[in-house]
């Protein structure tokens, strides 16, 4: 991970290098579980509600959170306790960590495995994450392992003024991990990256529907708003010979599911994740093109971007190579239209020679504003105004 420039401090690389992984995935081998894979470690209705997440985004948000030797910090979302063990070891014993977690199983299994790890100065309790944690405030870090649509008002209050907020933002499905420090009426940006977590449950999960179009584990758009979708409809798209269309653009893969992917959901209303989860072999034979994909433990999840129809989708797609570990590598970008309507195919196509033609702006680049609901805002012209339930996000592409 060094190597590959996601730990750049002496802190964060002596904290994993002193903080045993296999201690907090047991039944995980150890040959396994020093690479960089996620597991998922708790599922319900067959997809995956809590997982030790892939080191490599572990180590880049844990820079974000730029750390320092007694800090006071709240981790929302336990998991198996591996990244607090981490936290409190950079903070070390003058700092002092609080984990929740929302379910009582993981609390006690975080509670186990910190005990095993000797890791002191940790405090694990059971709580809906959205409230924070009112009796260790305040904070002067707060980090969250799961992606929130907004930014509830108790984070704000918690954390101290200077302080640093990093969490997996959901920006219309398209994850950023996103470091703000607190001003004194609203939270500003200092660093962006690309992530996937998954979404935060309890009183403030967001507004995301996700729409089966077969029988789990099948193929899924998860969308926001109450557009009307016809579910049997797209079901019945799907099964249909997709017409391929190429776009003359080629990008990494980074890119396409990154950068370009937020282009997309930023500027078309009718932009939805389409994925899918489930067996390797289940979905390599899936109708879902292939624009990134990566291994769950035993599983496998592939998504991609789409623009929704009447009765029918059409996504972007590549072809196998140029893998998220090979990041320089350049594959060919195409539609694939699912009966759809052909202005559909002309909007999609439209939309990624416009992203190519502004220069393909770098998520890293973003500048993201936060103010607190009902503040006046004026943003510039070229900024995007995205309006959440707490939180008014201003988007600006540099």
């Amino acid at each position: 991970m060094k190597a590959a420039g996601y730990v750049r401090s002496a802190a964060v690389e002596a904290a994993f290098r002193a903080v045993p992984r296999h201690v907090f995935l047991p039944d995980v081998t150890v040959a396994e579980v020093y690479t960089d894979r996620a597991f998922p470690t708790k599922h319900a209705d067959g997809k995956p509600i809590s997982s030790s997440s892939q080191p490599a985004i572990m180590a880049i948000m844990l820079e974000q959170l730029a750390l320092q030797p007694d800090q006071r910090v709240l981790e929302i979302g336990a998991g198996t306790g591996y990244n607090a063990a981490l936290i409190a070891q950079i903070v070390g014993p003058g700092g002092h960590v609080v984990t929740i977690d929302i379910d009582e199983d993981l609390v006690a299994q975080a509670r186990q495995h910190l005990a095993t790890a000797g890791s002191d100065g940790v405090d694990v309790r059971c709580a809906d994450g959205g409230y924070g944690y009112p009796g260790g405030a305040p904070y002067d870090r707060i980090i969250l392992t799961a992606s929130a649509w907004d930014i509830t008002p108790a984070w704000f209050e918690q954390l101290t003024l200077g302080g640093r907020l990093v969490l997996p933002l959901s920006l219309r499905q398209v994850q950023q991990s996103v470091a703000f420090e607190r001003h004194q009426d609203h939270l500003e940006s200092v660093s962006v990256a690309d992530c996937g977590f998954m979404p935060l449950r309890g009183d403030f999960a967001g507004p995301q529907r996700v729409v089966a179009l077969s029988q789990p584990p099948g193929p899924f758009v998860a969308v926001e708003g109450d557009r009307p979708i016809d579910s049997n409809a797209l079901s019945e798209a799907l099964k249909t010979t997709p017409m391929e269309v190429p776009t003359g653009i080629t990008a990494t893969v980074g890119q396409a599911c990154g950068s370009l992917s937020l282009w997309l959901a930023l500027e078309d209303p009718d932009s939805c994740l389409f994925s899918i989860y489930g067996d390797p072999s289940v979905v390599d034979r899936s109708a879902v093109p292939l624009v990134v994909e990566w291994s769950a433990g035993d599983m496998k999840q592939r998504s991609t971007r789409a623009l929704l129809g009447k009765k029918g989708l059409v996504a972007l797609s590549r072809p196998p190579g140029g893998e998220l570990d090979r990041p320089e590598d350049l594959v060919p970008l195409s539609i694939v239209s699912f009966r759809a309507e052909p202005e559909l195919v002309q909007r999609l196509q439209a939309l990624v020679i416009a992203w190519h033609e502004a220069g393909r702006p770098r998520t890293d680049a973003l500048q993201i504003s936060a103010y607190p609901k009902g503040k006046s805002v004026a943003p510039s012209p070229e900024a995007r105004v995205l309006e959440k339930r707490w939180t008014t996000l201003v988007v600006s592409r540099f």
